[in-house]
């Protein structure tokens, strides 16, 4: 069998059981797709994952060896309602399927784009505690994710979510691999290049206080927590600058966000995020406006109409990027005053993403 990167065949029955549907995802190590359990008779997602020996040469950096890690996370996880489970998983020659839940209302990241995501203050906070409860029982496994974005959060069709897509999730508890992750959504300890490493754990609690401002604001707060980002260098200095990136955001929110996003990985804390949750009263200003959970009609809130950043997860070796000293930060002596800097407004933070449904295969 060829190596599977752009071909995708409807139709098909793998395993004498799932017949496939329609392509839902597409990444540098396979695809995802959905499909239907002839046995339950419930839709399915099966990613396939292409392995090395499949590939041709100059294909090989694209695909995986011949043992899914991914697959062995899985079974190290368990099952949780908060997590996307692993219901099956076979091979081929070529290929690896994991067969896992799907869920009907599609990514965060859509939700938000669309104004679909949840609103209203109750929805917010019970969505937020249920990814800090799939991260908390993540970590109580010794698995840690790495890439925590709207995009790889999945929701269901009673409007849960679950936390899913663990290709670059570790099982090592410090890691010195480098830039690891999806850029917006990575700790600033990730991008230093001096070399110490950094906590996959605490890493994946900066990327939940991230998350949270998308889903409230419909925006991240950097482009890269890097010396290279002014919004960033603001935060190192004052973290109540977030009130100028973000004006109607309130003092409850704040409270919520200082628990993940510390400069200083070791006081972030998942419990504390959870108790300043439960202490929220309102997320804006204006939530009192806000009394609808994925309203059809809900107006986008992205600031200066910017749409979020669907973005890419990486795996490269660590790069000058301009990398925060983000440990000289926790002992800075002089205290300067807070500094709004302000992103051009011709600046765009909106990619096109091309549709592998309108694409033929």
């Amino acid at each position: 069998m060829e190596c599977l990167k752009d071909k995708f065949v409807g139709g098909a029955l793998l395993k004498g059981r799932y017949q496939t549907i329609s392509p839902l995802n597409h990444g540098s190590f396979g695809m995802v797709f959905k499909a239907q359990d002839l046995v339950t008779n419930e839709p399915v997602a099966i990613k396939c994952l292409t392995k090395r020996s499949a590939c041709p040469d100059a294909d090989s950096d694209f695909a995986i060896d011949e043992k899914s890690e991914e697959q062995a996370l899985h079974s190290r996880l368990g099952t949780h309602r908060n997590i996307v489970n692993l219901i099956d998983s076979f091979e081929t020659d070529s290929h690896i399927y994991l067969v896992l839940e799907f869920c009907g209302q599609g990514d965060l990241y859509e939700a938000i784009r669309k104004g679909h995501g949840p609103l209203e203050t109750e929805h917010v906070r019970q969505f937020m505690i249920e990814l800090i409860d799939a991260v908390d029982y993540m970590h109580s496994k010794g698995v840690y994710h790495r890439d925590i974005k709207p995009e790889n959060i999945f929701l269901t069709q009673d409007g849960a979510m679950k936390l899913g897509d663990f290709g670059l999730a570790t099982t090592e508890k410090w890691s010195y691999e480098m830039t690891v992750g999806s850029d917006r959504y990575m700790a600033p300890e990730q991008f230093d290049s001096a070399g110490a490493g950094y906590s996959p754990a605490e890493a994946d609690i900066w990327a939940i206080g991230i998350c949270l401002l998308n889903i409230l604001f419909s925006r991240n707060p950097f482009t890269t927590p890097t010396e290279a980002d002014p919004l960033f260098l603001d935060y190192s200095r004052d973290k109540q600058s977030l009130f100028d990136v973000f004006p109607s955001m309130s003092q409850d929110t704040y409270e919520v966000l200082v628990q993940c996003m510390n400069l200083d990985p070791r006081r972030r804390s998942l419990e504390g995020a959870r108790e300043a949750l439960l202490r929220v009263v309102t997320f804006t200003t204006d939530d009192e406006d806000d009394d609808e959970y994925c309203g059809a009609e809900s107006p986008n809130v992205a600031t200066a109409n910017r749409e979020p950043l669907r973005t890419p997860s990486i795996q490269s070796p660590a790069v000058d990027t301009g990398a925060f000293p983000w440990a000289k930060a926790l002992h800075g002596t002089t205290h300067l005053g807070r500094q709004l800097s302000v992103i051009p407004d011709d600046e765009s933070y909106t990619e096109v993403i091309s549709s592998l449904l309108s694409t033929p295969i």
